[in-house]
């Protein structure tokens, strides 16, 4: 289960915040764009288990920032969050 999420979530990652992507908000427009609202909550559901787990915060900084590597990050985790609270708002979830 594990592999299967952290695969869809370097997919999302990758897919939305490569070298190419001009800024955070962008790339949310695409997602927003490309996705239904069940694919948006699967997303969702997805980056808490990731960001809720037990990996190490290093292992977890480590990924985002290699799979978004479009983004110059303070602090990966963190900006991971603000995303999931924007989908959230965006679907009404908060």
């Amino acid at each position: 289960m594990k592999a299967e999420f952290e695969e869809r979530l370097k997919n999302f990652l990758g897919g939305y915040w490569h070298q190419d992507v001009a800024s955070t908000e962008s790339g949310l427009q695409e997602v927003f764009m490309e996705h239904s609202t069940e694919q948006i909550r699967e997303l969702i559901e997805i980056i808490k288990e990731f960001l809720g787990g037990p990996d190490d915060p290093s292992y977890k900084r480590s990924f985002i920032d290699y799979w978004a590597d479009g983004v110059v990050f303070e602090d990966p985790i963190e900006w991971l969050r603000g995303i999931l609270k924007k989908m959230s708002e965006y679907i009404h979830l908060e």
